[in-house]
């Protein structure tokens, strides 16, 4: 079974450019990255301050690598300055297709 994660990132006002870059940088290396089946960028269409990652991953073990790795280990070392709120959410798929 797979792991589907949604991650919701709130940052200050004001550093959404910034924020964006930074997630965007990871995102090509992530998509290489074994296990990775999906990994999205989102922003909230009424709020430019939530950015909304959707990702599904083949195994935990994946997604663990994943947030290991060196090209994520350096975006979480730089985030904290621009983020007033986070949650991960690992989801249990129970029914229907591809989120």
């Amino acid at each position: 079974m797979t792991v589907p994660v949604i991650a919701v990132f709130r940052v200050k006002p004001g550093t959404e450019t910034t924020v964006e870059k930074l997630f965007r940088s990871v995102i090509d290396t992530t998509l290489a990255e074994e296990g990775c089946i999906r990994y999205q960028l989102n922003l909230d269409t009424e709020d430019a301050c939530r950015f909304i990652w959707t990702e599904e991953w083949q195994s935990q073990a994946l997604l663990d690598r994943h947030l290991n790795a060196p090209h994520i280990q350096a975006l979480f070392s730089e985030l904290p300055q621009y983020i007033e709120s986070s949650e991960i959410i690992a989801l249990k798929p129970l029914a229907g297709g591809a989120a």
